[in-house]
């Protein structure tokens, strides 16, 4: 008895867990859309888990929303920076290409191509390191949402994904207008962006994923992606075309999974050739890269727990 009483007041004297004002944001997001969430059937085929992430859609889009108003919490124009800076970025290279270097795609193409090729291939590459960076931190940052609270996990990594893609979309929309100006209309593969676009989102999922998996077992992959990032940058065709490369780069470079979404874009900006089956190639790699990436977070997160 005596011994039950000292255990029950040593309960008392232990402190709470200490959540953050942003994961209490989430947990109040999580209760609001309760209906949203549903219990998990962890025993349940993959397949169903998988679509089971439409159910909680509108408690993803509450998450990622928050995510962006957050990063410019105190910004006198608050979100609109999540579309300032990628027209400010798209006007920044386009000018530097067309007035000062006047570089040229090809020779005798207007300056305004290249800039256009440029920033076409840059703003995928900008979304796709922002994900895969904030990925690799995402679960150690709501550590005492996941320990402590009955949350869906596998929606966290996939919070960046919103504010990444409203920067794109918008940077897009400007060098479109561009193009159409300088051209005196819209090329023809335009129609392409769109499933592009959601292809890319797929895709992008699946990185999150992988590396929020990844990263929750190995700390060194938070350190380890910049630098990938970063040499990666000069091995996806960005700043030059992969066909002016000696044949047996181009093989290597071919097996980068974002040179095909990078031609999408640019054969309905610039007007580069382009055949509908690389799209459907990268559709092939996009699928791919989300099952495996859910597949991988789910393998992990009963763990994630223990290993916080």
């Amino acid at each position: 008895m005596v011994s039950d009483a000292s255990s029950w007041r040593a309960g008392l004297a232990t402190p709470l867990p200490r959540i953050s004002r942003d994961e209490l944001g989430s947990v109040r997001g999580s209760l609001v859309t309760w209906r949203y969430i549903e219990v998990r059937d962890r025993d349940g085929p993959l397949w169903r888990r998988f679509i089971g992430l439409w159910r909680r859609r509108h408690l993803l889009l509450r998450m990622a929303l928050r995510d962006v108003r957050q990063r410019y919490a105190g910004a006198s124009f608050g979100i609109w920076w999540a579309i300032i800076n990628p027209l400010v970025f798209v006007s920044a290279y386009t000018l530097l290409f067309t007035v000062i270097f006047r570089a040229r795609l090809t020779p005798g193409s207007p300056p305004t191509e290249y800039a256009l090729y440029v920033v076409s291939g840059l703003l995928p590459w900008i979304a796709f390191s922002e994900v895969a960076t904030k990925a690799t931190q995402t679960v150690s940052e709501h550590r005492n949402l996941i320990k402590y609270t009955m949350f869906p996990a596998e929606l966290l990594p996939l919070t960046g994904l919103f504010g990444a893609m409203l920067s794109q979309i918008a940077g897009l929309t400007l060098v479109v207008v561009v193009s159409a100006l300088a051209r005196g209309g819209m090329l023809g593969d335009f129609f392409w962006i769109v499933p592009a676009l959601l292809l890319e989102v797929v895709f992008l999922a699946g990185v999150a994923w992988t590396l929020a998996a990844v990263g929750a077992v190995l700390r060194d992959v938070r350190e380890l992606v910049p630098i990938v990032l970063t040499t990666g940058m000069f091995f996806t065709p960005i700043f030059y075309e992969a066909e002016s490369l000696p044949t047996a780069v181009q093989t290597f470079i071919s097996i980068n999974p974002l040179v095909p979404l990078l031609r999408v874009f640019r054969a309905a900006i610039v007007g580069i050739a382009f055949r509908p089956v690389e799209l459907g190639w990268f559709a092939l790699v996009a699928i791919t890269f989300a099952l495996v990436g859910f597949t991988a977070f789910e393998r992990v997160r009963g763990e994630l727990a223990d290993t916080l």
